[in-house]
């Protein structure tokens, strides 16, 4: 059964759209608050739901239409559904008395109780109710009408809660809708109308009664279907039921408009608030009625806050997303989401768009906690009303909790609720990742109920699902109905925070809290954001920090000001955790450096270090403040330094500002990769967590791009760092070490690698003379002394030693294992002879060990 593009009746079609009977079904579920509403029609006429469901199965091919409810049981609202629910004719007998055939205690004669009338009881004899009917009989005819084939026939029940509840034949009842259901005749049809606001209220109530068990499994099927439910819900007017309930007003009431020009906006806002079209009726007559008459208008509703925004931010959803601090990215895609959606409705308006399947409005946000996704999740409501995708565009927020039971079928339940509450407006899940994780019971039971719901309420809902980056690509592929209904092109990533916006944040919402504060209070506030920011964690709240940043230096600020509001705010208001963040001077270039010329050579680190110093000197003096420090790969052989190097850079990076810690975190292939799917991505996460606001050394990194395709797990190893060095940029540097040649391969496996390491930095091999200054100082450290034919012997011991074996000689490692040799060969040449106080050992030639050790 489907409503038809056009009737005489001018039914509202806005609500009653989805009454479209799948072939099959014996049984019509019809629902929600909007039942014991007027209804607008296009010939702007007023009815009730019995009418226009009277007018929709005419008009579906039902020949007759009976209607029953506990009071009346059994009426017409045509001639034609009641001449053909009357017997054949047969010859009259006089009034008062029987047939021929039938004898009772008063012989042939009948008393006639009177028609009982009541409420919509229809005037035309031809269409009158029995004058008499019991529970019994009523469901006995109304099974007769079920059966028979010769006319196509829908019974309505009119109150199907009393009439189940309350029917002394409920027995029958309960049998005969059993049998209609097993028949499963799709001829005839038995039109259920329930005043219960949801179908899971509907079903709670049918399993309450314990009487009814076909329909209650009837039910529950229904509810299961993933597409083609017998069920519709009619619920609060559209916005342009509204806006014809406006004109019916103005023409035979006097309602006057204020403002053609905002009419379109203000039937929008009263569609957009939970209230029936009589309650609108009411409310609407009230300002036309003299002699206190009042023109209607955005205005005037807001100040008898009849609709939302009385107090609120009444600027449009453009200007709202525009005067938001920072994301960028989202508002570009925001704004190509709102032409995109009014493009489709124009050229749906010219039939340009044919029987194409519109696009899925349902969107991922990804993104740290506080990067404003609640806020704009509120403003793609509004976007999707004024485009008249949603007819209200409200938001529902939900968590995993609120949607996740404790008991099998309690999830659908509680998922199918929040949908409800959500219908015609937007659902929020944020952490909707939790839902996917297995070990957290039944999550993949509310992922089954919400795709169930996105394809049956269709155009009803949108969803809007959030979390972390990574986590939300693990969700979307645990379910492949997922990534149908988000596309790429509906994933909008909200990016933290920077310093600078951090800070516009925070003195936002200290001008909204009413205070003021000196320029100077600025800079301070300026350090601080820097440093939270610096120092954030991934639980930091990006703009919910500032706010609640705001909020306690208010607090503090009162208890300090003691109701003399007029003081302004000063540092002492800053909360102490807060005030060591504000930044230290830059470094200089000897400061920065003065570890690192402690090392023989370095060259290369040494100028890139210089380089990032002179950056950041001229960052500050633009005041633009930091930037994120540099992904590097160290390439050269053992021995030459890496780790050493890769360590005193964090100190150098912490010292100027650029990492929060500056420590390191040393790996290999081993501490990345494990044995099976899966647990090689947690254990890189692991690491880089444990790095966070420092460096990871990542040494030999081309161990990791070994084994064939599907026959390792380093290559999962390396799509993770990868998405965590953009995930966690400034706050992480991550070092690659390894030799030259197969880190070019290493980086040639993978595209992204070479983009994201900026700093190639080449570790060349120690000279002979280097060598030997490097075997000098380590002897110093040790106390001995270095003397001219001892370091000549070693030079060439060093030099055999190279080249006997080029391709892994040591470097600074093969000098530290020389120093060990000679140590021992002095020991043993000393004896048992101790040195004198202060006296310094020096080697003798002899220490040094010949080249085959």
């Amino acid at each position: 059964m489907a409503p038809p593009r056009s009737s005489r009746y001018g039914p509202s079609a806005e609500r009653l759209a989805g009454l479209a009977m799948p072939a099959g079904d014996p049984l019509f579920i019809l629902h929600g608050q909007g039942l014991d509403d007027v209804f607008v029609g296009h010939d702007h006429r007023r009815r009730g739901v019995e009418e226009l469901l009277w007018t929709l199965l005419r008009d579906a091919g039902y020949a007759r239409v009976v209607f029953s409810s506990l009071s009346r049981p059994l009426y017409f609202r045509d001639p034609v559904s009641r001449d053909l629910s009357r017997p054949r004719r047969r010859p009259p007998v006089p009034a008062g008395r029987m047939r021929p055939e039938l004898r009772g205690p008063l012989g042939d004669r009948i008393l006639r109780a009177p028609d009982p009338g009541g409420p919509g009881a229809s005037e035309d004899p031809r269409t009158a109710a029995p004058a008499t009917l019991t529970d019994e009989h009523r469901v006995m005819m109304l099974d007769h009408f079920m059966r028979q084939t010769d006319h196509r026939t829908a019974v309505v029940l009119g109150h199907a809660e009393e009439s189940l509840r309350y029917d002394r034949a409920g027995r029958r009842l309960a049998g005969a809708l059993a049998d209609w259901v097993e028949q499963g005749d799709d001829r005839n049809l038995c039109v259920l109308v329930f005043r219960k606001h949801s179908l899971q209220e509907v079903a709670d109530f049918v399993a309450d009664l314990r009487s009814v068990p076909r329909l209650e499994s009837y039910l529950h099927d229904q509810m299961r279907r993933p597409t083609g439910r017998s069920t519709a819900r009619v619920g609060h007017p559209h916005a342009a039921e509204v806006e014809r309930l406006v004109h019916l007003l103005r023409v035979r009431e006097g309602l006057r408009v204020e403002d053609w020009g905002e009419l379109p906006s203000l039937v929008r806002a009263m569609a957009a608030m939970p209230v029936a079209l009589s309650g609108w009726q009411a409310r609407l007559r009230g300002l036309a009625r003299p002699p206190r008459a009042v023109p209607l208008s955005l205005a005037e509703l807001r100040r008898r806050e009849w609709i939302a925004g009385g107090r609120e931010d009444t600027r449009g959803v453009s200007e709202r997303l525009a005067a938001m601090v920072g994301l960028g990215p989202v508002k570009e895609h925001l704004e190509r989401l709102r032409w995109t959606v009014a493009a489709d409705a124009g050229l749906r308006a010219l039939g340009h768009l044919g029987d194409a399947e519109p696009s899925s409005p349902h969107l991922v946000f990804t993104g740290n906690p506080g990067t404003g996704k609640t806020t704009v999740a509120r403003l793609v409501g509004e976007i999707y009303r004024d485009q008249g995708l949603l007819r209200r565009g409200h938001l529902i927020e939900a968590e995993v909790p609120d949607l996740v039971g404790g008991f099998m079928g309690q999830t659908a339940i509680r998922t199918n609720e929040a949908v409800d509450r959500a219908l015609d407006g937007v659902l929020f899940v944020d952490e909707a990742y939790r839902l996917s994780d297995r070990e957290r019971g039944y999550g993949q039971e509310a992922i089954d109920a919400l795709l169930s719901r996105m394809e049956n309420d269709r155009g009803r809902f949108v969803l809007i699902v959030a979390g972390y980056p990574a986590r939300m690509e693990e969700f979307l592929a645990s379910n492949p109905g997922l990534r149908g209904r988000f596309p790429a092109a509906n994933v909008i990533h909200f990016p933290d925070y920077t310093p600078s916006e951090l800070h516009a944040i925070l003195l936002g919402r200290l001008g909204a809290l009413g205070l003021r504060w000196p320029p100077a209070l600025e800079d301070t506030l300026r350090d601080v954001t820097e440093g939270m920011h610096a120092t954030r964690g991934a639980d930091f709240g990006n703009g919910r920090a500032m706010r609640d940043l705001a909020d306690e230096m208010k607090s503090r600020w009162a208890r300090r000001v003691r109701a003399v509001v007029g003081e302004p705010l000063t540092p002492e208001d800053v909360p102490e955790r807060c005030r060591a963040h504000p930044g230290r001077p830059v470094a200089t270039v000897e400061e920065a450096l003065a570890e690192l010329d402690g090392l023989i050579g370095l060259v290369p680190v040494k100028e890139l270090i210089r380089d990032l110093v002179d950056r950041l000197r001229l960052r500050r003096h633009q005041g633009t403040g930091g930037f994120p420090p540099p992904h590097m790969l160290f390439v050269g052989p053992p021995g030459t330094g890496k780790t050493t190097v890769a360590r005193l850079t964090g100190r150098v990076l912490h010292t100027l500002g650029l990492l929060a810690r500056g420590h390191l975190i040393e790996v290999t292939r081993a501490e990345l990769v494990a044995g099976y799917q899966g647990q090689t991505a947690t254990r890189t996460q692991r690491a880089v967590r444990s790095a966070l606001d420092g460096v990871l050394f990542v040494d030999e990194a081309y161990s990791l791009s070994r084994g064939g395709p599907g026959g390792d797990f380093g290559t999962e190893a390396v799509d993770t760092l990868t998405r965590e060095m953009d995930e966690h940029r400034g706050r992480l540097v991550v070092v690659a070490a390894g030799y030259p040649a197969e880190m070019d391969g290493f980086l040639a496996r993978n595209p992204g690698l070479r983009s994201r390491f900026t700093e190639r930095v080449t570790f060349p091999a120690y000279t002979g003379p280097e060598l030997v200054e490097i075997l000098r100082r380590a002897a110093a450290e040790q106390g001995y002394a270095l003397p001219g034919p001892a370091a000549g012997r070693a030079l060439g011991r060093l030099e055999r030693e190279r080249a006997a074996h080029p391709a892994d000689f040591g470097n600074g490692r093969a000098v530290r294992v020389l120093l060990e040799h000679m140590e021992a060969r002095l020991a043993r040449r000393l004896g048992h002879t101790p040195a004198a106080p202060g006296e310094t050992l020096a080697f003798a030639p002899e220490d040094v060990p010949d080249a085959d050790g």
